[in-house]
């Protein structure tokens, strides 16, 4: 089968390697598509989690088959799954936890201390023709959301962790920094949760447009001052609530100047290095700043019912490329020029992306 892997920076190479086989609790999935996003573009060019090192929870080392952004069909399970059977369509939950930390224990599990994922930190990964992954990570798609969408649960899912940090009420309003995928599930969830006045702020014209057309009121921050155009909008009230998802100090000192007081502003971006922050403008207004990393239990699930009601749209935002041009779709994603990447993982036989072939067990 055919491989994205990773061996360090700015080296990835597509791979022929053996075809994996489950194990007992595993799950075997013929990939239909894979994701690209944030975490992947910092794997590339900056520095790869994954070391020559096994990781302590999971073993994985370099070079790593990246991808944890994925769907497809399963054709051949371990013993001990019950959950699912040859054929079915399904997403993974990419991130292994190690269950005795005190933050598991607690029943936050996903801030786990020592938390992998699949296609990062842990063997495997979606930018391959199969992968295997352990059955309780399966997510089965119902009919109506497609492979397509079920490629986008996970970045759905963080996106929708960070809008339930935030609580915005329906009927309010919100502020997202940053329309890549991220900000646009972040506009996705709001919506689910009946906030419709929704600002976002992004540099890129293709990006601005993608918003725009999903009900966006959309803000260019090189030609406008951000925070005294919400303000304008709201009145002087400001939003009910921001989530910062470009990384990026300027869209954060943004975010802090246009909420209401006593708001929250939630960081779900990744950033590159420590962020400055004005301290006083947080005091005066009382103002929360909170973190939003991976999701919860229960996120998964709440994600593809918001895709079944119809709350996940993908016209006019996602672009398909085949396995072999992955390297050039790191660059577009880093660069702005798409908006969200999935990768087709080709069939064998030539046959179309997301085929199913016949079941092994």
């Amino acid at each position: 089968m055919l491989a994205a892997r990773l061996y360090g920076v700015k080296d990835l190479r597509i791979e022929d390697m053996p075809e994996p086989e489950p194990g007992p609790g595993e799950v075997k999935i013929r990939v239909a598509y894979a994701g690209i996003c944030g975490t992947d573009v910092h794997e590339y060019f900056e520095a790869p989690r994954c070391t020559r090192e096994p990781n302590p929870l999971t073993g994985a080392t370099l070079p790593q088959t990246l991808g944890h952004e994925f769907a497809g069909a399963v054709v051949a399970c371990g013993e001990g799954v019950e959950r699912v059977m040859p054929g079915a369509r399904v997403c993974v939950r990419p991130i292994r936890t190690c269950g005795v930390c005190p933050r598991c224990t607690s029943g936050l599990s996903h801030l786990c201390t020592a938390l992998a994922a699949i296609g990062v930190t842990a063997p495997g990964g979606g930018l391959a023709q199969y992968v295997v992954v352990p059955g309780d990570s399966v997510h089965l798609l119902p009919e109506g959301v497609s492979l397509e969408q079920g490629a986008l649960v996970e970045p759905m899912a963080v996106a929708l962790n960070a809008v339930e940090r935030a609580r915005v009420r329906a009927g309010g309003s919100a502020l997202v920094t940053g329309a890549g995928a991220v900000g646009m599930g972040a506009l996705f969830a709001l919506k689910a949760h009946g906030v419709h006045d929704v600002l976002m702020v992004e540099p890129s014209p293709l990006r601005r447009a993608a918003a725009e057309r999903h009900g966006a009121r959309v803000l260019d921050p090189g030609a406008v001052d951000v925070a005294e155009e919400v303000m304008r909008h709201t009145r002087g009230r400001g939003v009910g609530a921001a989530v910062e998802c470009a990384g990026r100090p300027e869209a954060l000192d943004a975010a802090i100047r246009s909420v209401a007081a006593q708001a929250p502003v939630v960081m779900v971006a990744l950033y590159s290095g420590p962020v400055t922050v004005d301290a006083s403008v947080l005091r005066l207004a009382e103002l929360s700043l909170l973190g939003a990393e991976a999701y919860p239990d229960g996120v998964f699930e709440r994600v593809i019912a918001h895709m079944a009601a119809g709350y996940c749209p993908t016209g006019g935002w996602l672009d398909h490329i085949p396995l072999h041009d992955t390297v050039s779709g790191l660059h577009d994603v880093r660069d702005g020029r798409r908006l969200k990447v999935l990768v087709d993982l080709p069939a064998n036989g030539g046959g179309r992306p997301g085929a199913v072939p016949g079941p092994s067990c």
